[in-house]
């Protein structure tokens, strides 16, 4: 593979300076905790839209996507954001009352007001949890992509996305990130552009041979040609069936209020309209993104197959950036990478802006100094925003050697053991007034303990579950945990009706 030019450096030292310059910025601006990680309610929705998507992203999403359908097919990547075009305005119906009228720095206070201090601690532990599974597997994926392209150590790539990313963090808080966010939306919506059309010329600007080129090619992995969009297999060891997509799809209508990092940024709007306003647009945008994304993964497809010249990398996450640097102008292929790292930084700093606020209200202020200044609390959400790099780093480090699967097979199955016990917490607490504290426990527990059971671990649980694949992993375990939680409930006396009033749905 070939190595950027100068000026791509240039252009990517350009891209560097100015997200860094945001976060010198906003620097100083930041008087209390609402301002530092709630931007101070203050944010247009359009912003708050492209910086939640801008943060689901990722590079996993940037290499991901086209090394999924690179290598398989696009069941998932069309399927998906196209059931939650539907399913967006019902997430919205439930979640944008209960959080609009809570407006809380942190989401797990929640859970200390519906059950106990208890079960609010539990879910503040698994979110850092969660989020250096997230991240740190997508820093991995950049910094491989990065190495291919510089010549440099992954490793000291790392490094250098993790201090970048933390500095404007550290410095601008909320407010550094959403306008950060914005920007890096920008660019990797540019990159994406400039390389479809690029592809698209390559053909003749015929993208309809693009399609045929692409849909010609088998996928040796699913046996489905890559342009695939359904099918309808009633098998669960089948990837991607259409059931498992609609059954995954309508549990992330109750699941997707419960993640701190997406509320954290619905929270910084100024009031109801804005919040329904930036939860249908970031559906919208995933949406258009998303289809993007997989006509230049049919398009790399093509180019692969019809170019003697060209030939494609091993590992499919390596597909886009030996495109790129290989057959890409100069400056052009710049302007790609900086398009990456904006992807990489979008949910890092993300990352470390919603960990803080975990951490600072869940944790330092609520056990040990809960009569401090507004101040000092800024300044203490400083040091935990830049440990929790160091965290991510350490975890990426340590992840690096796992590389053989896919970035986004890695997160789906580390992710779940954490994401089905905080859903059910939530989903159980929202919807219910029977459910109490030693329900919702019970529950969260018996989703983690099936979702490590799904996944094969102990070795001895491996003859029960051959077969199932992991996308249904996350439905089964969620639903397992409501169910068990529910019951259980039933065990214990019910809650007092006036300590639920505003925490529930019903009246």
């Amino acid at each position: 593979m070939e190595q950027l030019a100068v000026w791509d450096y240039l252009l990517i030292g350009v891209y560097m300076l100015g997200v860094v310059g945001l976060g010198l910025y906003f620097s100083g601006r930041q008087e209390s905790l609402k301002d530092y990680f709630l931007a101070g309610g203050t944010m247009p929705w359009w912003a708050v839209s492209m910086s939640i998507y801008a943060t689901l992203l990722s590079p996993l999403t940037f290499l991901g996507v086209a090394g999924w359908v690179f290598l398989k097919d696009s069941r998932w990547f069309v399927g998906g954001p196209t059931i939650a075009i539907v399913t967006v305005f019902i997430s919205a119906m439930i979640w944008v009352p209960i959080w609009d009228r809570l407006r809380l720095l942190s989401i797990y206070e929640y859970l200390e007001h519906r059950f106990h201090p208890a079960v609010r601690t539990f879910g503040a532990v698994l979110f850092p949890v969660q989020m250096i599974f997230w991240i740190g597997n997508g820093l991995v994926a950049a910094s491989d992509a990065f190495e291919q392209v510089t010549g440099l150590p992954a490793r000291a790539c790392l490094v250098g996305i993790v201090i970048l990313g933390s500095l404007y963090t550290v410095l601008g808080g909320s407010r550094a990130v959403i306008w950060t966010d914005v920007v890096q939306f920008v660019v990797f919506l540019f990159s994406f552009i400039v390389i479809g059309f690029l592809l698209l010329s390559h053909f003749g600007w015929d993208a309809l041979r693009i399609y045929e080129i692409a849909s010609s090619q088998t996928s040796e992995v699913t046996g489905y040609p890559h342009t695939q969009v359904i099918s309808t297999e009633w098998d669960l060891s089948v990837e991607a069936a259409i059931w498992a997509i609609i059954v995954l799809k309508f549990m992330e209508i109750f699941a997707f209020g419960t993640h701190q990092v997406t509320v954290q940024r619905l929270m910084a709007t100024s009031g109801k309209r804005q919040m329904y306003l930036a939860f249908v647009g970031t559906a919208v945008i995933d949406w258009l993104f998303t289809m993007m994304i997989v006509f230049i993964s049919w398009g790399l497809i093509a180019f692969y197959h019809t170019n003697a010249a060209a030939e494609a990398p091993a590992h499919g996450d390596q597909v886009m950036a030996n495109y790129v640097v290989n057959f890409v102008p100069i400056l052009v292929r710049g302007l790609i990478m900086a398009g990456l790292l904006a992807a990489v930084m979008s949910s890092f700093d993300s990352a470390l802006n919603s960990i803080g606020s975990v951490v600072i209200s869940d944790f330092y202020r609520r056990y040990w100094a809960s009569d401090r200044t507004e101040g000092h609390y800024v300044s203490v959400s400083r040091l935990v925003t830049l440990a929790a790099g160091g965290c991510l780093l350490l975890f990426a480090l340590w992840q690096y050697q796992y590389r053989e699967s896919t970035a986004l097979e890695r997160v789906a199955q580390l992710h779940v053991l954490v994401i089905g016990p905080v859903a059910c917490f939530f989903i159980l607490g929202v919807f219910s007034k029977r459910v109490n504290t030693p329900g919702a426990l019970f529950g969260g527990i018996m989703s983690m303990a099936l979702a490590l059971v799904l996944n094969g671990f102990p070795n001895v649980f491996d003859p029960l579950i051959t077969g199932v694949n992991w996308m249904w992993v996350g439905s089964f375990s969620m639903a397992f945990g409501l169910v068990s939680g529910y019951l259980a409930s039933w065990l214990f006396a019910a809650p007092e009706p006036k300590r639920l009033t505003g925490l529930t749905i019903w009246p």
